[in-house]
């Protein structure tokens, strides 16, 4: 695929989202780390899932990764998508070792575990970025 279609969906803000959308909207990819240990969390995360502290920092992702696993929506769960379908989502294991659940700018005979995927940000319909997966 070329060129990334995109519903005119648009995204709240809120206070446990807006650092994720920040980031987003420079084209950088937020994740977290964990101040005890190290350990890398998706951006969502409360938690470290290696010690259980809950001191995280915030990170950047290169926004690259492998993907684990996907499907294909037949049916659009908003009328948003309606356009898209069928189109795939799924979850990519980020280089620096988080999951994350995204939808994909594939087709579906080309996806495959493992494949390399790199985010692109695309803004919704009120301006708000976030990631899309691509083929590296």
């Amino acid at each position: 695929m070329s060129e990334i279609q995109n519903p005119q969906l648009t995204l709240q803000r809120d206070d446990a989202s807006a650092r994720f959308f920040a980031a987003a909207a420079s084209g950088q990819l937020l994740i977290l780390v964990c101040a005890s240990c190290g350990n890398p969390e998706p951006a969502d995360a409360l938690s470290c899932a290696q010690c259980g502290a809950t001191a995280l920092d915030e990170a950047t992702a290169t926004g690259n990764g492998r993907l684990v696993t996907w499907t294909v929506v037949a049916r659009a769960p908003h009328p948003a998508f309606a356009d898209l379908v069928p189109y795939l989502v799924g979850v990519v294991e980020l280089d620096e070792g988080p999951w994350m659940h995204a939808r994909l700018a594939l087709a579906s005979d080309q996806a495959e575990s493992g494949l390399a995927l790199t985010a692109t940000f695309v803004p919704s319909a009120d301006g708000e970025c976030y990631p899309v997966f691509t083929k590296r």
